[in-house]
C-alpha cells in the first residue's frame, strides 16, 4: 500500500519556513517563544521522519528492514513528544509553567514516559507495530495506548485554557482554540484514513495561526530600542493581575526631547538601545520592555521585594555614568520604582498611569508606587470635578483690589478661579489649573472666567466706582488656542462692554514657551483694544526680548521679590534683594512700563514701595480675593 506523502512534505516546508521566520525576525525573546521553537523543530522532525518512514512502508525491502524500524521508531517518538511539548507551551503561556515544581512537570511527563518504554518494549514483543506477511506496516493492539495519552494531553490543554481563560486576551484565547479545533480533527481524520498523511500537515496549519496571532506579531518588538515594545507589555501585563508573585519596575528617563535636539533623533536612539540592552540583561527572569517616552518595564516572576530593591539599585548606580560609545557620552537622570500587581496597583488602568506619568523632580530617583497612584488618582478625581464644575456651576470668581498710589483708591482688581466642591471642600487653583491645563480643560474655565468677569463689570457698572478695568488670567494653554480671538469677541458683543475694561495677563512662562503663537494672539486682541500684563515677573524665566516684543502696559513682579526684600513676618530682608526691588522698579519705569507689585501683606511693605514709586499695589494688607458681592461693597466704601 502506497502511502501519499505530499502533505506531509507541505508540512516541512512549512515548518522550516516558521523555524527560519523566527530565528531570524523575531528572535526567542521568552519562554514561550523559545519552547514554541522546539515544537517547530520537532514537528519537522516528525514530518520528515514520517515521510521516510512512509516511503520504506510503502516499498518494504527485507534486506532494509533494519531502516524501516529506525524511520518508524523516530516518527512516533516524536509524534508523541509533541502533545507534550505543547501543553508546556501553554503552561508558560497562562503563567502556570514558571511557577510550578520540577515534580509537576515530572508527573505530568509520565505518560509520554510510557510511550517511550512501550516503544522500547516493541522489538520484542511487536505490540506496538509490526509487518504483516505481505510486509505491511501495522499497529499492534496496545498502539491505542499512543491514542489515548495523545488525546488526554489535548484535552489538558483544553481544560487549561478554559480555566484560565482570564489568564489570556482574546487574541491568544482564540487562536488556541482554533489549534486544538484543528489537532482533533485531524487526529480522527488520521485514526480514520492511515495511508492520507494530513495531521501533521494540519497540525503545521495551526501553528502557523498561532506563530501570526500570538508569538510574532509584528508589532511585538521595538525596533528603535530592539526589547519587547508597549503593545507587547500590555499583552503580558494583562493576565498577571490574575496571578500571584508578578513584579515589575518601572524606569523612567528625563526629557527625551533634550536630548533629541542636543544630540540628534539617531543618537538619542542609539542610547536608549544602549540603555534597553542593559536593562534586557539586569535580571534574567524579568522581561525589559520599551512603553515609550523613555519608560522603560521590567517585568518578571518570582522576584522578591528586597530582590527587587538591589535592582533599582543596581539602576540608579548605573544610571549615576555616562552612556555611549565614541565620543559621545550623556547622563541621563532616572526615576525608578517597583512594585507587585494586586498589592501594588490594582488595575491595568491603574499600572498604565503609572507608567505614562511624566518624570516629576519632586519624586526624587526612587520613588514609591503608591506615590504614584495617588498622585493619579488625585488628577483624575480633579479632572471628574472640573468636569462637574464646568457643567453644574461648581466655579466661582473671586476678586483682590489693587490699590493705585497715587489716587489711594482701589483701581481695579484681578479676577481669580475658585473651586469648592461639597464633597472634597476647597481646592487650591494651584493644583487644578495644571490638571485643567494638560486634560484640555482650561479654555473652557478661561471662557467662563471671561465672560464672569464681563457679567460682573457691566451689570454692577463697576466704572462709577471707580474701577477702571479687570484683569483676567490667561494660561500657557489658552495662548495657543487659535479660537481665542473669536471666543473674547463674542463675549464682549454679548454684554456690550468695551474691550479696554479688560487687561489679560499673562505668565512669564507662557511667554516664553509659546512665543510665536502668542505674538499671533496678542496682536490680534490688541487690536481689539485689550490692554496687557506680564505677570510673574522674576520668577525664572525673564527674557527681555519678548518684553520688547509684546504691547505689556504692565510688569506685575512676583511677590518673592518683595518677601526677599522685606520678610512679611520677621520685618527684615536680604540687602541684595533690596537693591534688586530698587533697580528693578525704578529700571521699568525708566522703560516707561508701569509696575505693580504683588504679595503686599504689611504696612512697612506698603510704606517701602511707596517709596519706591511703585505704580499699583496687590495683596492681603488690602483684601484677600473676595466674592463678587463682597468686593462691590468694599470700593463702594473705600473710593468713596
Amino acid at each position: 500500500m502506497l502511502y501519499n506523502i505530499d502533505f506531509d512534505i507541505a508540512a516541512t516546508i512549512l515548518s522550516v519556513v516558521i523555524v527560519f521566520y523566527m530565528l531570524e525576525k523575531k528572535g526567542l525573546k521568552t519562554v514561550t517563544n523559545r519552547i514554541f521553537l522546539l515544537v517547530m523543530i520537532t514537528n519537522i522532525i516528525t514530518a520528515l521522519s514520517d515521510i521516510l518512514s512512509s516511503v520504506e512502508n510503502s516499498y518494504h525491502l527485507p534486506d532494509r528492514i533494519w531502516l524501516q524500524d529506525l524511520w518508524n521508531y523516530v516518527y512516533l517518538v516524536f509524534h508523541n513528544i509533541m502533545p507534550l511539548l505543547f501543553l508546556f507551551y501553554t503552561l508558560y503561556l497562562l503563567g502556570i509553567g514558571k511557577t510550578m515544581r520540577k515534580r509537576t512537570f515530572f508527573l505530568i511527563s509520565i505518560p509520554l514516559m510510557i510511550d517511550l518504554i512501550l516503544l522500547a518494549l516493541n522489538p520484542f514483543f511487536r505490540e506496538i507495530f509490526y509487518y504483516d506477511e505481505n510486509g505491511l506496516y501495522t499497529h499492534g493492539t496496545v498502539f491505542i495506548v499512543f491514542w489515548i495519552i495523545a488525546i488526554g494531553y489535548m484535552i489538558a490543554v483544553m481544560v487549561l485554557i478554559i480555566c484560565y481563560k482570564r489568564n489570556l486576551t482574546r487574541s491568544k484565547y482564540y487562536p488556541l482554540l482554533f489549534f486544538l479545533v484543528m489537532q482533533v480533527g485531524s487526529l480522527l481524520f488520521q485514526i480514520s484514513f492511515p495511508y492520507i498523511l494530513v495531521e501533521i500537515f494540519t497540525q503545521t496549519i495551526g501553528f502557523m495561526g498561532v506563530l501570526y496571532s500570538i508569538e510574532n506579531r509584528d508589532d511585538i518588538i521595538n525596533h528603535s530600542t530592539g526589547v519587547l515594545n508597549r503593545y507587547a507589555f500590555l499583552e503580558a501585563a494583562t493576565p498577571a493581575f490574575h496571578r500571584k508573585r508578578r513584579s515589575f519596575i518601572i524606569i523612567k528617563l528625563s526629557n527625551l526631547s533634550y536630548y533629541n535636539m542636543t544630540v540628534g533623533v539617531e543618537q538619542t536612539n542609539a542610547f536608549l538601545r544602549e540603555i534597553a540592552a542593559w536593562l534586557e540583561k539586569l535580571d534574567p527572569r524579568m522581561l525589559c520592555y520599551d512603553c515609550t517616552g523613555g519608560h522603560f518595564v521590567l517585568l518578571g516572576e518570582g522576584v522578591g521585594k528586597d530582590e527587587m530593591k538591589d535592582l533599582c539599585g543596581q539602576i540608579l548606580d548605573r544610571f549615576e555614568n555616562r552612556w555611549g560609545k565614541g565620543s559621545v557620552h550623556m547622563l541621563f537622570p532616572v526615576q525608578v520604582c517597583f512594585g507587585r500587581f494586586m498589592e501594588d496597583v490594582e488595575s491595568l488602568e491603574d499600572l498604565m498611569l503609572v507608567i505614562d506619568s511624566p518624570y516629576d523632580e519632586s519624586f526624587g530617583e526612587r520613588v514609591k508606587i503608591s506615590k504614584i497612584v495617588e498622585t493619579n488618582k488625585r488628577r483624575l478625581l480633579l479632572e471628574s470635578l472640573i468636569t462637574e464644575a464646568l457643567q453644574n456651576g461648581g466655579f466661582r470668581v473671586f476678586y483682590q483690589p489693587i490699590w493705585e498710589r497715587k489716587s489711594n483708591r482701589f483701581h481695579s482688581a484681578e479676577a481669580l478661579i475658585r473651586l469648592t466642591n461639597g464633597e472634597y471642600g476647597f481646592i487650591s487653583p494651584e493644583e487644578f489649573i495644571p490638571v485643567a491645563e494638560k486634560s484640555g480643560q482650561i479654555d473652557k474655565i478661561g471662557e467662563f472666567v471671561f465672560e464672569q468677569v464681563c457679567r460682573f463689570y457691566k451689570t454692577k457698572q463697576l466704572d462709577k466706582y471707580g474701577v477702571d478695568y479687570i484683569e483676567v488670567n490667561l494660561s500657557t494653554v489658552q495662548c495657543m488656542n487659535t479660537e481665542l480671538t473669536k471666543t473674547f469677541r463674542q463675549i464682549l458683543r454679548k454684554y456690550d462692554l468695551p474691550s479696554k475694561r479688560i487687561n489679560l495677563e499673562i505668565t512669564e512662562s507662557a511667554a516664553a514657551k509659546n512665543r510665536m503663537e502668542l505674538k499671533k494672539n496678542v496682536e490680534s486682541l490688541r487690536e481689539m483694544g485689550f490692554t496687557f500684563s506680564l505677570d510673574d515677573y522674576g520668577t525664572g524665566y525673564s527674557n527681555y526680548s519678548y518684553m520688547f516684543e509684546m504691547p505689556f502696559g504692565i510688569i506685575k513682579l512676583d511677590k518673592s521679590i518683595l518677601w526677599n526684600a522685606l520678610d512679611p513676618k520677621g520685618g527684615t530682608g536680604d540687602r541684595n534683594c533690596g537693591i534688586l526691588l530698587s533697580n528693578t522698579i525704578h529700571m521699568m519705569k525708566d522703560m516707561k512700563y508701569t509696575v505693580l507689585v504683588e504679595g503686599v501683606e504689611t504696612v512697612e511693605q506698603k510704606m517701602l514701595l511707596e517709596d519706591l514709586g511703585c505704580d499699583y499695589l496687590q495683596g492681603f494688607f488690602f483684601s484677600k480675593p473676595v466674592p463678587e458681592e463682597v468686593f462691590l461693597e468694599y470700593v463702594k466704601v473705600v473710593n468713596s
